[in-house]
C-alpha cells in the first residue's frame, strides 16, 4: 500500500496543474461540508455538556387544539401544570422546569444586562450536572417565602466577573432590587439543556414573583420555557408519554380539548417544534454542501477520467506485462486517494476560515466560540476523505484499468476514442443536475427576502428606537411605571436629532394585550388565526412617531384625555371583519365588557404587524394612555423615539437619558427598530447568501467541466475537423458542431435538474415566504443563467476548433 502512495504522489506530482486544481475543488468541497458539519453538530447530535445519560432526558411537550387558532405543540407552560405532572407522573425519576430571561445585574447608570435561568431544585439533580464550587440549591430555598435568595454562577459568568476567584461563594449579587447570594458555580460549558449559557440560575420559586409579576406562579400564566424530565431506566419512551397524556387530559380539563397528547422530545431543542426557522435551513444548508461536495468530485472525476484516457496505453502495456486489473485498480484508487488526502489538508484550511463564519450565524456566542476542530470534526472529516476519494476515483480506476489491448497496443492508434466518454458526459450531466438544484433553492431564497423586505410593516421602521425598563420586577406599580416613563419621554424628547417620542402598552413585535369586548349589534367577534382582538394604549402622538398611515377618520389628539370622551382607533383588519358593508367611524366599542361605556371608534389606521413579519395580521385596537386607567391593569411597556438621523447613532443618548431619570432604575433595553427586523430576515438572509454561494461555487465547477470535456472532445477529433474545414466547412458549422454537443448535455442536466429542484423545492416550502417552490420565474431565470454560463463554456473550446489548420489536423495523429 505504501509502494501504491508513492508511486500515486510521484505520477500526481508529473501532473501539476491538474493535481492542483483537484485539490482545490476537494479543498473547497470538503471543507465546506466540514464547516457545517461543525454546525449541525452542535443543533442536533452532540450531548449537552455535564448532563449524565442525555438519552433518558426528555423535553415534555403538550400538543392541544385551541379553536379556532388551530393544533399547537407546546411547552406545559404553567407553573401548576408543572406540579401536578411532577406530583403524578410515575414513569419518571424526575420532573423539572425552567424558565428564561433577563436581569439587571445592579441598577442606576453602573447597571449591566445579564441572562439568567430560573429553574426548580430539581433541574440540576435531574441532569446528573456537579458543581465546579459550593452547591446547587435545595426545595427549601425553592419556594416563595425563602428566608434567603440564592444564586449559581456559569463557570464563563464567574471567570468573567470574578476573575476564578475560588472566594466568590457567600458573596452577594444584586439582580434589580433584589440581592442573591452566591452558593455555586456550574462546570465550564454547562448551558442546561439548550446551547446557550446563561450567567446564572436562580431559584424559580422565588424569582419568578418578583421578575415576571406576581401571578408567575398562576394557573392563567404561560411563561415556562420548558419542563425537562428523567424517564426512568426500563420504562419505555412511548409507556412515558401515554402516561403523560393521561395525566394531561385528567388535570387539565380546563382546556376543553380531550385529544390532547402529550409528547417527549429529544433532549436537543432543535429536534423539538419549536425549532426556529435558521435551525430548520441548517439541515437543508448541510443538504446543499453535500451537493457542493458530490458537484466537486464529478468535476475531479472528470478530470481524472481525461487523464485516465491519456494513460490507456500504459495500462495495456503493464496488463499485457502480467499485471493484475485488481492490481491496476488499486494504484488508480491510491492516486484519487492521495488527491482526495491533499484536499482534506486544504480542507482544513478552508474549515478554519469558513467554519468560524457559518457557527456565529447558527449558534450563540459561547458555543461559536468553541474549538473548531474537535475529535468528532476530525473523524467527519475524515470519513468525507475517504468518501471523495471512492466517489472520484471509482469511475477513472474502471475506465482506466479495463482497456481493449489490441486496439491500444496498435502502432499509431490514437491513446484514446471519443466514445469513451460516455462516462464523462453522465457526470456532467450530474454537475448541471445538481447546480440546477443549488441554483433554484438559492432563487427561491432571495425571492422570499425580497418580498419580506417590501412587506409594509405598517409603521416606518427605519429612525425608529424602541427603549424599554422592567420596572415590575423592582416592586413598582402600574401609576409609579407610566409616570417613570413619561419623565423619559420628556427627557429624551428634548435630545438634538429625536423629532418625536411616544408610549404605548403594547407595541410591534413586543407583547400583545387583550381584555374583554363586545361590539353592539355582533353576537360574536371575528377571529383571526393569530388571535385578537388586541389592545394598545398610547400617547396621541404614537402614530405620527410610529409613522403609521391614516385610513380614514382621525388618530387622537391632545384633546383626547382622561376627562373627555373615551375614543378609540382600530386597524384595517378590525374595520373590514367587525364593519364588512358599514363605516366603523362612529360605532360603539364596550371595552372591559356589555356594562361597560362606549369607546367611539374616530379612525381607522393601516395594519401593523404585531409578532413574526410574516405572521397574519391581528385584529387590534388603540385607546388614549391617559383614559385606560379603567380598562387595563398593564403599565407602559415602551417609549418609542423617531429620529432625524440614523437611529444607531442615538442609542447612547436615548440609554443616557433614560438611566438619569432615577437613581435605581435597571438596565434599560435600547433598540433600534431595524435590528429587531432584522433578527426575523436571519433565516432568508443566510439562506440567500449561502446558497447563492453554493450555487456559485456550483455552477463555476460544472462550467469547467464542461470546458474541460469538449476541450478533450476538440483534441480528439482535430483530425476529423480539419478534414471537415479542408472540404469547405465553414467555420460557423464547426462552431455550431460543437456547441450543440456541449448544449445538448446540458439540455438533459437542464431536465434531470428541474425535476429534483422542483422536489427538493416542496421540502423548503415551509422556509419560503411570498413564493410557490415551482415559481416559473425563478426557475427561468436559473435556466437561463446556467445555460448562459454553459454556453460561454462551449464557445471557447468551439472557437478553438475553427482555428484548426487543416493541413496540421491531416498530419494529426
Amino acid at each position: 500500500m505504501l509502494q501504491d502512495l508513492r508511486y500515486a504522489l510521484r505520477t500526481l506530482l508529473r501532473s501539476p496543474g491538474l493535481t492542483l486544481a483537484a485539490v482545490l475543488t476537494l479543498g473547497l468541497g470538503i471543507g465546506a461540508n466540514t464547516a457545517m458539519f461543525a454546525v449541525v453538530d452542535r443543533l442536533f447530535f452532540r450531548p449537552p455538556a455535564h448532563v449524565v445519560d442525555p438519552d433518558r432526558v426528555v423535553r415534555v411537550n403538550a400538543t392541544t387544539t385551541v379553536p379556532p387558532y388551530g393544533t399547537f405543540t407546546i411547552p406545559i407552560g404553567t407553573y401548576p401544570r408543572y406540579t401536578d405532572f411532577r406530583d403524578h407522573a410515575h414513569s419518571f425519576l424526575a420532573v423539572a422546569a425552567y424558565g428564561q430571561g433577563g436581569f439587571s445585574l445592579g441598577v442606576g447608570e453602573h447597571a449591566e444586562h445579564v441572562t439568567g435561568e430560573m429553574v426548580t431544585a430539581s433541574f440540576f439533580s435531574l441532569l446528573g450536572v456537579r458543581p465546579t464550587l459550593g452547591r446547587f440549591f435545595g426545595s427549601d430555598e425553592d419556594r416563595v417565602g425563602a428566608a434567603e435568595h440564592v444564586a449559581v454562577l456559569s463557570h464563563e459568568f464567574w471567570e468573567r466577573h470574578f476573575g476564578d476567584d475560588r472566594g466568590v461563594l457567600g458573596k452577594q449579587v444584586q439582580l434589580g432590587r433584589s440581592v442573591y447570594t452566591v452558593i455555586g458555580v456550574a462546570p465550564e460549558g454547562f448551558s442546561g439543556i439548550d446551547l446557550a449559557v446563561p450567567d446564572l440560575w436562580v431559584p424559580l420559586s422565588v424569582a419568578a414573583p418578583e421578575v415576571m409579576g406576581p401571578d408567575a406562579l398562576g394557573p392563567h400564566y404561560f411563561w415556562l420555557s420548558g419542563v425537562v424530565a428523567r424517564v426512568r431506566p426500563g420504562v419505555d419512551l412511548t409507556q412515558a408519554a401515554a402516561e403523560g397524556t393521561t395525566i394531561y387530559r385528567s388535570r387539565f380539563a380546563q382546556t376543553g380539548d380531550s385529544t390532547a397528547t402529550v409528547s417527549l422530545g429529544s433532549v436537543h431543542a432543535a429536534l423539538g417544534p419549536g425549532a426556529r426557522s435558521d435551525v430548520k435551513l441548517s439541515v437543508w444548508l448541510a443538504a446543499a454542501c453535500g451537493i457542493v461536495l458530490l458537484i466537486a468530485c464529478a468535476n475531479v472525476a472528470n478530470l481524472l477520467l481525461a487523464r485516465a484516457v491519456q494513460r490507456k496505453r500504459e495500462m495495456a502495456v503493464r496488463l499485457a506485462l502480467g499485471a493484475s486489473r485488481g492490481r491496476l485498480t488499486r494504484q488508480l484508487l491510491a492516486e484519487s486517494a492521495v488527491l482526495a488526502a491533499l484536499g482534506g489538508a486544504a480542507a482544513v484550511l478552508v474549515t478554519l476560515w469558513v467554519g468560524p463564519l457559518l457557527r456565529a450565524s447558527f449558534l450563540p456566542a459561547n458555543a461559536a466560540a468553541s474549538a473548531m476542530l474537535d475529535p468528532r470534526i476530525l473523524v467527519f472529516a475524515t470519513l468525507a476523505v475517504l468518501a471523495t476519494a471512492v466517489l472520484a476515483g471509482s469511475a477513472p480506476a474502471y475506465q482506466a484499468s479495463a482497456p481493449d489491448l489490441s486496439s491500444e497496443l496498435k502502432a499509431g492508434e490514437r491513446e484514446g476514442r471519443f466514445q469513451a466518454s460516455a462516462t464523462r458526459t453522465g457526470l456532467l450531466v450530474g454537475q448541471v443536475a445538481l447546480t440546477l438544484v443549488l441554483l433554484m433553492g438559492a432563487g427561491l431564497f432571495v425571492t422570499s427576502l425580497q418580498r419580506v423586505e417590501h412587506l409594509r410593516l405598517g409603521f416606518d421602521p427605519d429612525r425608529l428606537i424602541v427603549a424599554s425598563v422592567d420596572l415590575q420586577s423592582l416592586g413598582y406599580k402600574r401609576p409609579a411605571i407610566n409616570s417613570l416613563y413619561e419623565q423619559m419621554r420628556e427627557r429624551v424628547q428634548g435630545l438634538r436629532g429625536v423629532s418625536g417620542a411616544s408610549l404605548a402598552v403594547g407595541h410591534p413585535f413586543g407583547s400583545g394585550f387583550a381584555v374583554s369586548l363586545e361590539v353592539p349589534g355582533l353576537d360574536s367577534l371575528p377571529r383571526v388565526q393569530t388571535g385578537g382582538p388586541y389592545i394598545a394604549a398610547v400617547t396621541p402622538d404614537y402614530f405620527r412617531t410610529m409613522g403609521t398611515v391614516v385610513r380614514r377618520g382621525r388618530v387622537f389628539a391632545p384633546t383626547d384625555n382622561a376627562g373627555s370622551q373615551h375614543v378609540a382607533v382600530v386597524n384595517e383588519t378590525m374595520a373590514r371583519l367587525y364593519w364588512p358593508n358599514d363605516d366603523p367611524i362612529g360605532k360603539c366599542l364596550k371595552i372591559g365588557g356589555r356594562a361597560s361605556a362606549c369607546t367611539e371608534v374616530i379612525g381607522v389606521v393601516e395594519d401593523a404587524r404585531r409578532g413574526q413579519v410574516t405572521d397574519e395580521v391581528v385584529v387590534q385596537y388603540f385607546v388614549v394612555l391617559s383614559q385606560s386607567d379603567s380598562i387595563m391593569k398593564w403599565p407602559v411597556t415602551a417609549l418609542m423615539v423617531r429620529t432625524d438621523g440614523h437611529a444607531e447613532a442615538l442609542v447612547g443618548a436615548v440609554r443616557r437619558e433614560v438611566q438619569g431619570t432615577s437613581a435605581d432604575l435597571p438596565y434599560p433595553t435600547i433598540d433600534p427598530m431595524p435590528q429587531r427586523f432584522a433578527g426575523q430576515l436571519r433565516p432568508w438572509r443566510l439562506g440567500s447568501a449561502l446558497l447563492s454561494a453554493f450555487g456559485g461555487l456550483g455552477l463555476l465547477l460544472a462550467a469547467i467541466g464542461l470546458y474541460g470535456v469538449l476541450s478533450y472532445v476538440v483534441s480528439q477529433r482535430t483530425q476529423e475537423i480539419g478534414v471537415r474545414l479542408a472540404l469547405g466547412a465553414e467555420a460557423r458549422d464547426v462552431r455550431r458542431l460543437v456547441m450543440i454537443q456541449g448544449l445538448r448535455v446540458v439540455g438533459v442536466g437542464v431536465l434531470v435538474g428541474t425535476a429534483a429542484a422542483l422536489a427538493a423545492g416542496r421540502a423548503i416550502a415551509s422556509l419560503l415566504y411570498g413564493v410557490t417552490p415551482h415559481d416559473p420565474l425563478v426557475l427561468s431565470i436559473v435556466i437561463a443563467i446556467l445555460v448562459g454560463v454553459a454556453a460561454l463554456a462551449s464557445y471557447l473550446p468551439a472557437r478553438r476548433a475553427t482555428r484548426v489548420d487543416p493541413m496540421v489536423a491531416l498530419r494529426y495523429e
